[in-house]
């Protein structure tokens, strides 16, 4: 399993995030920024969806990427289980998407060859 974060996250093995462009990212770079940018607008259309269900999701305080993988996970499952043809969840007001800080961290060399591996293999 894989989280797509944002530039402002760190590169790690489990979280994948764009490339940097300063002008010298390769067709493959382009193509991975491309695909996980896609992936990413839907990824937060779907979150709204989640967020407006289970207003929980707004107040998760859990420091194990492994524990907040769980619990969206858990909320996925819930909501395909209740899908019902009659529900019209497109027409949820999507909460406000706050942005939090992060503080700057260092790139992991495994990470980084990991995040390369995953990208020449697209």
């Amino acid at each position: 399993m894989h989280i797509i974060g944002d530039s402002a996250y760190a590169l790690l093995p489990q979280l994948l995030k764009a490339y940097r462009d300063n002008g010298h990212l390769t067709a493959r770079q382009k193509n991975f920024n491309h695909k996980l940018n896609s992936d990413q607008v839907v990824i937060e259309h779907s979150f709204g969806i989640l967020k407006a269900k289970f207003r929980r999701l707004q107040y998760l305080q859990m420091g194990s990427i492994e524990r907040i993988s769980s619990a969206v996970s858990t909320c996925c499952i819930l909501h395909n289980i209740c899908i019902d043809p009659k529900d019209h969840t497109e027409n949820l007001a999507e909460p406000d998407m706050i942005q939090e800080p992060h503080p700057p961290q260092p790139n992991d060399a495994q990470a980084c060859n990991y995040h390369d591996n995953i990208c020449n293999n697209l």
